[in-house]
């Protein structure tokens, strides 16, 4: 009984043993197919690991049916025939060229590249590369090269918003074109392992400076029309309270002084009730880059923040229709490709006639002395609005990237108030009109050493149309007093040329330079009571010059220093703008990073402040004598932490503004007249950020605070900006949970000065609070994807007061009524996304 104990024990031995040889052996069979599919079905069969050049490995084929007895043989075997060798690393088979034997030692090589996304060839601009433990970027074409010393392989690592993150290991004998797998994707059958994905923010990096990933603005609850500017409300530093899209309100800018740039030329923004739908289309979007401050001499033209936009290229490989239809709009994006190396996309938004029921938005009435009444105006708004993009874009073959971009978007606003209050009766119809064109042309150079050009002419242009008719009917005399007859047309236009060149010189040196013209034009008309109150036609134009130095210095510090040159024709004069910019690594977590600079702006949106203190802006070009050159300085600190996906930034900043204007009518208070004066703002940014598996969460929190200082103010002293705010939290979520995806966004906001008394004190903040939630279920064949999605805005029906839509007007001779147009109510929307 032992005896057969043992045998039956030795038995099994063996044939475990015998089971673990057979599991070791690899086997081949292939006929006439390319080595990179060859290996990456050795991958999931033997769970091999495996790092190569899938483009450079697909070039070669091989035939081959045998058995090997462990990896190793497999892949000697394979690797034979062609000029490849393999270095196994930590379990990793890494594949690359073999190097010339002459090559005894590392030496300085021009290290460069392509980054696409994986499927339809897009180029990803801005891209973070990592070479060497030494941080660098991509340019607009996806393109990068640097200098580097090394030997045969570099250590790379690659990541973009929205995407796999790469990190392997290349030869520097070759340009590389390396595609990145995108994380929100539309094929079920895709499943990727082992790889992290860069997905929401990225924060910390450069001082004053974060990247979005417009993949994930969809996600969160919303009309869909306004997804890009919802993701960038609940950033810190971005103003969301008060619900102000259609003018970025940036580390306490003023309206004007932060611009939006879509594709190299200009967007402004256009009129919306509720501000549901961006001045640009969503569909259009692919990178997302927001400069809160202390940006580098390579942007200008603005004092507050920039928020840099790029558009997708469109499918080279397959023709591609989008249908995305809301509550409020339709809208349309179709990808063509030419010729596979060429797309054109055309994208196309409307609203829907009679959007507005004049029973769901009203305007709460409260008397000059504050107290509240239970009287409130019915307003009847009408809203029409519609945009078309077209854009043609391809690459040589060189690889250099062009495009023609263009862009027409137009709405029309009008609301009318017919109202009883006690003895008279309210006439009031008032309308806005805006029309906006931009177009840009691009052409990106890769130079044999290395060096990059990109060429570029770009125009945009705003018409605005303000009309406005006030009477008071007397009720018991059927007589009417005319209170504000007012009708101003405003245009504003830029037409600029431009060149920007990025020059790698050694490896601690990387010259950036450039420059161009740009011409500058405004028309102001006002006319009130048949009179001629302004008509200022103002042109400049405008020589432009920068030139930037980035150091890097070893792995942990880099430096950029620069200056900005101008030359206005208009003023005949210079202005020279240093700037000056650090970051510093204690280790791969921690960093800091610093920025300094002066900023010129030289076209402005001037502030009237009419005789009720209601507010509005107006565009024009500056002249020095009516309306200065506008200047600030902006002083920026950043500290951040990354760690397993874990983020935490703090940035503070103090920056100040000379060169204001307002022009005051405010009779009851000051001379009429037009004034000048400066403000200054400081504030501390803090956002904590955590990515796990395929969900983000984030908290966003600023304390600011912002004064401006005027000559017509009687003591002398700063005084809170009328988009002052002390506080402001802003929390969000996306969960991942396939084929259903929820989320939710919280904001919360201390209030804005919007009430002022005859002695121009303060008179109350209104508090800001909204929760929206959404979630959306994505349905899936071979031919159609689509998404359905459900979102409430306001999910507790919190009144809110919009910032933009605050409104004084007179009673009569003594008394007047506040307006206040209240912000989004409790609203379910239903969007339905459709792509073929």
């Amino acid at each position: 009984m032992r005896m057969s104990r043992i045998t039956f024990f030795i038995t099994g031995v063996f044939l475990l043993f015998a089971l673990c040889l057979k599991a070791q052996k690899v086997s081949v069979n292939a006929d006439d197919k390319p080595l990179n599919k060859v290996l990456l079905e050795l991958r999931e069969r033997q769970h091999l690991k495996f790092s190569f050049d899938d483009e450079l490995l697909s070039h070669y084929t091989i035939s081959l049916h045998q058995i090997f007895q462990n990896s190793d043989e497999a892949i000697e075997t394979l690797l034979k025939p062609f000029p490849l060798t393999y270095n196994k690393q930590q379990g990793v088979y890494v594949i690359y060229p073999k190097i010339s034997k002459t090559r005894q030692s590392p030496e300085t090589v021009l290290f460069s590249g392509y980054i696409r996304e994986k499927g339809t060839g897009e180029p990803l601009p801005y891209s973070h590369i990592i070479i060497n433990e030494k941080p660098f970027l991509s340019d607009l074409s996806g393109y990068f090269s640097q200098k580097i010393t090394a030997d045969s392989l570099v250590e790379v690592k690659i990541s973009h918003l929205g995407y796999y993150i790469l990190d392997t290991l290349l030869s520097v004998a070759k340009t590389h074109n390396i595609a990145l797998i995108p994380a929100i994707i539309n094929l079920k059958e895709v499943k990727i392992t082992g790889r992290h994905i860069d997905f929401a923010t990225q924060i910390g990096q450069r001082a004053g400076v974060m990247k979005l990933n417009s993949k994930v603005a969809s996600y969160l609850p919303g009309y869909g029309d306004n997804s890009v500017f919802n993701l960038l409300r609940l950033q810190a530093g971005i103003l969301a309270s008060g619900e102000q899209t259609n003018e970025l309100i940036i580390w306490g800018s003023y309206e004007g002084q932060s611009k939006v740039m879509f594709d190299g030329f200009t967007v402004y923004g256009l009129k919306n009730f509720n501000d549901n739908i961006s001045s640009f289309n969503p569909l259009m979007a692919k990178d997302i880059e927001v400069m809160k401050g202390g940006f580098d001499a390579r942007y200008g033209e603005r004092v507050g923040g920039i928020v840099n936009i790029t558009g997708i290229n469109g499918d080279t490989k397959h023709t591609r229709f989008t249908l995305n239809v809301n509550n409020m709009t339709i809208n349309t994006i179709v990808e063509v490709p030419i010729r596979k190396t060429a797309s054109l996309v055309i994208a196309f938004r409307h609203t829907y006639f009679n959007l507005y029921n004049p029973t769901q938005y009203t305007i709460h009435r409260n008397d000059s002395s504050g107290t509240i009444h239970n009287i409130d105006i019915n307003v009847v708004p009408k809203y029409v609005f519609r945009d078309l993009n077209i854009k043609y874009s391809g690459k040589t073959k060189d690889n250099n990237l062009y495009y023609i971009s263009l862009y027409a978007g137009g709405d029309n606003f009008n609301y009318i108030i017919n109202q009883k209050i006690y003895f008279r009766k309210i006439l009031k119809n008032t309308s806005e009109n805006n029309l906006q064109f931009g177009g840009s042309l691009f052409y990106g150079k890769t130079w044999k050493n290395g060096w990059t050009s990109n060429f570029s002419i770009s125009s945009s242009a705003l018409t605005e149309k303000y009309n406005d008719n006030y009477r008071i009917e007397k009720l018991w005399n059927h007589t009417f007093d005319t209170l504000n007859i007012e009708n101003s047309l405003n245009k504003l236009g830029e037409f600029r040329i431009k060149v920007d060149n990025v020059s790698p010189l050694t490896q601690i040196h990387t010259l950036e330079w450039g420059g161009g013209l740009i011409a500058d034009r405004s028309l102001l008309n006002i006319d009130t009571f048949g009179s001629n109150l302004s008509n200022l036609n103002m042109q400049a134009g405008r020589l432009q010059f920068y030139l930037q130095d980035k150091i890097q210095l070893g792995n942990h510090l880099s430096f950029r220093v620069g200056y900005r040159f101008n030359y206005a024709a208009n003023l005949r004069k210079k202005y020279i703008e240093p700037r000056l910019s650090a970051e510093f690594s204690f280790n791969k977590y921690w960093k800091i990073n610093f920025a300094w600079g002066i900023y010129n702006q030289f076209i402005t949106k001037t502030s009237t402040l009419d005789n009720q203190g209601n507010y509005r802006y107006l565009w024009a070009v500056c002249d020095n004598i009516n309306i200065p050159v506008l200047q600030s300085v902006h002083n920026v600190l950043g500290l951040s932490f990354f760690k397993n996906n874990f983020t935490f930034s703090a940035e503070t900043y103090y920056k100040t503004i000379q060169g204001l204007t307002r022009f005051v009518h405010y009779k009851n208070i000051v001379t009429p007249d037009l004034y000048h004066g400066n403000s200054r703002s400081y504030g501390l940014d803090l956002m904590i950020k955590k990515d796990f598996r395929r969900n983000t969460a984030w908290i966003a929190y600023s304390l600011a605070k912002t004064e401006e200082h005027f000559s017509y103010f009687p003591d002398g002293k700063y005084r809170r900006a009328p988009q002052d705010q002390r506080h402001e939290l802003k929390l969000a979520v996306l969960i991942n949970l396939f084929p259903f995806f929820l989320s939710a966004n919280y904001v919360y906001g201390s209030g804005f000065p919007v009430s002022y008394s005859q002695q121009q004190r303060i008179k109350k903040n209104y508090p800001y609070s909204r929760l929206d939630a959404s979630v959306s279920y994505k349905f899936l064949n071979r031919k159609l994807k689509g998404e359905l999605g459900l979102s409430i805005m306001n999910l507790l029906n919190t009144q809110n007061i919009k910032f933009s839509n605050f409104e004084r007007i007179p009673l009569n001779q003594t008394s007047g009524i506040n307006l206040y147009a209240e912000a989004i109510p409790f609203t379910p929307t239903i969007y339905l996304n459709i792509s073929l």
